[in-house]
């Protein structure tokens, strides 16, 4: 408690500014509604859809099972406790963060675009989470992406209430999987993880953060295979690209206002990030770059093109989905992500300060944490003057 004190205590301007953002559907809801919508006439089940692609976001982040994870020389010296009771816990705890963002984002889209049928919505939610929670118990199965899958593609069709109430039901029975003992290899993998993440977090190394790579099959004879290699090795990433490649249409029709440029360009880009950490892996460490025998800039032309086509596949099945097509998104977000992963290593040298967000932060470090989306925004904010909406 006292360590979450002082944490509060040093990031008190920090967190009144981001409470200050969150509060501003409660009292400004009119002013957002016209930002967003402006004169057009709000779609029918907007909410609902929005709730949807929230609660397949929430389910798909707790199936992630970063819940599962135990200190290694805790598993070897001190295990006698309940260890499953501890797991438990994190899960709990992951619900509730989650589900409650999601319980934010629903009174947020309420208060801006009208109320959704709340007993619908109550029902949605419920068996979303007891399916989450029920399916998170257990080892990974491919087939449990099934659920977010079909929570998305209800709000990408915009399915009436009769179908939404089938999904709510189908999810509350295949919510009753038989639980299963976490084995040792993942308590330690999921150790691992967090120790990673809260050590990036600590340094600002969001590069870090990118899926560890699986082996594939593929010999490695040219950049250009590589660049493949370490694409198909980050194949976990894919159902975070589906989410991204239903949700962004439905977010175009939600808010017209929005220049459709933001929406492809800032979509292909956090869809296509995480294939390249391939690239990223051996730009940033040295003991890896010396078995690559291509030079740098061959290596990144060759992630280019492989990445370019990664984001022309997602921007087309955006574009099926009703996205307006911004062909110059493609190459700008592949470019972005290029620039963003072979950033040299942060430089933590004290310099000149500039107020960020009500933090005064060194200029040398918020340019070197902007490289590649600074790109990214420049670029989407040329491409939203010629695609309008």
């Amino acid at each position: 408690m006292k360590r979450w004190l002082t944490w509060l205590s040093d990031s008190s301007l920090t967190v009144l500014v981001v409470l200050g953002l969150l509060s501003l559907p409660f009292y400004k809801a009119e002013d957002l509604r016209q930002k967003f919508v402006g004169a057009h006439a709000v779609e029918p089940g907007a909410t609902m859809a929005l709730l949807l692609l929230t609660l397949a976001a929430a389910v798909l982040s707790v199936l992630r099972r970063d819940h599962v994870r135990a200190n290694p020389a805790q598993l070897t010296w001190d295990d006698h406790g309940d260890r499953d009771r501890k797991i438990r816990g994190g899960l709990w705890v992951a619900l509730l963060v989650r589900f409650v963002a999601v319980g934010y984002v629903a009174v947020s889209a309420g208060l801006i675009l009208g109320w959704p049928d709340l007993p619908l919505a109550a029902a949605l939610t419920a068996s979303s989470a007891l399916f989450a929670f029920r399916w998170a118990n257990r080892p990974y199965a491919w087939f449990e992406l099934a659920a977010p899958l079909a929570l998305a593609l209800s709000g990408v069709l915009f399915v009436g209430p009769v179908v939404l109430w089938v999904l709510a039901a189908a999810l509350a029975v295949a919510s009753f999987p038989r639980r299963r003992r976490v084995k040792r290899i993942e308590l330690v993998r999921g150790w691992n993880a967090r120790i990673l993440r809260s050590v990036s977090a600590a340094f600002g190394d969001v590069l870090a953060l990118l899926p560890p790579g699986r082996p594939v099959r593929l010999r490695l004879t040219d950049p250009f295979r590589f660049a493949l290699a370490g694409v198909l090795a980050r194949r976990s990433a894919l159902p975070l690209a589906v989410l991204l490649a239903l949700a962004v249409p439905v977010l175009r029709h939600v808010f017209p206002v929005v220049s459709p440029a933001w929406w492809a360009g800032l979509g292909a880009y956090l869809a296509v990030l995480p294939f390249a950490g391939g690239l990223a892996e051996v730009i940033r460490t040295a003991g890896l770059r010396r078995w690559v025998s291509p030079t740098t800039k061959t290596l990144k032309f060759a992630a280019l093109v492989v990445l370019t086509v990664a984001a022309a596949l997602w921007t087309a099945a955006t574009a099926l989905l009703g996205l307006p097509f911004v062909p110059l998104a493609v190459p700008l977000a592949a470019w972005a992500v290029v620039r963003t992963v072979t950033r040299p290593d942060v430089d933590y040298t004290a310099g000149a300060s500039v107020d960020v967000g009500g933090l005064y932060s060194p200029v040398g470090l918020v340019v070197q944490l902007l490289r590649g989306p600074d790109l990214l925004l420049l670029g989407v904010l040329v491409l939203s003057y010629f695609h309008s909406s």
